[in-house]
């Protein structure tokens, strides 16, 4: 009986991690018009979540993997083109995009 319970203990913690945005991918911005930055598509990048949690939570999660693998093909921003939420998982997908941006 412990042990049961010890295996649905971890399960549920390691079933329940949301993707973590690598320093890469934290510095990836998101942006509403290409045509404002000058930006030039590189690829399209998906992310998923799924952890029985909250859609936010998924939705977090999904936003984040897609901001890691935009910077892991060499992009500097992402334009959001769609988001799809329900109860089980959120499923994001954008263009990877190199912006001029005046800092």
């Amino acid at each position: 009986m412990h042990k049961l319970l010890a295996l649905i203990v971890v399960s549920m913690f390691l079933g329940g991690c949301i993707v973590s945005p690598t320093q890469e991918g934290n510095a990836v911005r998101m942006v509403d018009k290409q045509s404002d930055y000058k930006c030039k598509f590189v690829t399209t990048v998906t992310g998923s979540g799924s952890m029985g949690w909250t859609t936010a939570h998924d939705a977090e999660g999904a936003m984040n993997e897609v901001r890691n693998r935009a910077a892991k093909a060499g992009a500097n921003a992402i334009r959001v083109v769609n988001i799809d939420s329900n109860m089980e998982t959120s499923v994001v997908v954008a263009e990877a995009l190199n912006c001029e941006f005046n800092y």
